[in-house]
């Protein structure tokens, strides 16, 4: 961690308008080798599917959705078999999380209404979320 001014700094994370949260994505997918997304909405995976070609890729699908041949195509996929929520303006949000090896986003939407995109850039916490994919990927119904 830098000292700046005589203390210890470090950025830890960036919250995102939705647009441009998207793009800021993009823009790591592109760049990135290895991928992990988890629980995030349907109408977004459908739009990042054309970038994770080539990628090491696995996917959690959020509750309820099914495996496709394009998804397939992609790398390996599961469905989870728990709800991730969170209490987000007296509504219950979905949370979810595209992962790479040095930044997590984590997205809360409803429905397919994306509320929120936040990144997590702090190298300690974004080992530990990493690993916490893991979990989920074992659980998860493959």
């Amino acid at each position: 961690m830098p000292i700046v001014e005589g203390r210890y700094e470090a950025k830890i994370g960036t919250t995102y308008r939705t647009d441009r949260g998207i793009e800021e994505i993009k823009k790591k997918i592109k760049k990135s080798r290895s991928i992990r997304i988890n629980n995030i909405p349907m109408n977004l995976l459908k739009e990042l599917i054309p970038l994770l070609e080539s990628k090491d890729l696995k996917i959690i699908l959020p509750m309820g959705e099914k495996k496709t041949e394009n998804l397939t195509k992609l790398g390996e996929i599961a469905i989870t078999k728990s709800r991730l929520y969170h209490q987000y303006n007296d509504e219950e949000a979905n949370v979810g999380s595209i992962s790479f090896s040095d930044m997590i986003f984590n997205i809360s939407w409803i429905d397919d209404r994306i509320i929120e995109i936040s990144t997590m850039e702090y190298s300690k916490c974004v080992k530990c979320m990493r690993a916490t994919f893991d979990t989920a990927w074992r659980y998860a119904q493959k």
